[in-house]
């Protein structure tokens, strides 16, 4: 099993973003007027990974499905009854 930092996944996330841009075709200049992303920002996202979480929302929207950003954290299935009474009543233990 491996374990990945914080720094890795936003590395490998710009990366795959910037594989997906070029997908679709889109040079920096077209995905910066579809998405609303500044082209100097893109540039900077792709090369270093440092992006505000608006503008990250912003080119998602741009270059796939938003939707999958709904579901970062929702709970897991319950596994007993009584974290499934715990996520029936919204507790937070």
């Amino acid at each position: 099993m491996t374990f990945l930092v914080a720094s890795e996944i936003q590395k490998n996330v710009a990366k795959r973003s910037k594989e997906r841009r070029k997908f679709l075709k889109y040079s920096r200049e077209t995905a910066a007027e579809i998405s609303g992303v500044p082209e100097s920002t893109i540039r900077k996202y792709e090369d270093c990974g440092e992006i505000s979480y608006r503008q990250f929302l912003m080119l998602l929207q741009a270059y796939g499905d938003l939707s999958i950003m709904d579901a970062a954290f929702e709970n897991p299935p319950a596994k007993t009854m009584e974290e499934l009474i715990t996520l029936a009543s919204g507790d937070k233990k």
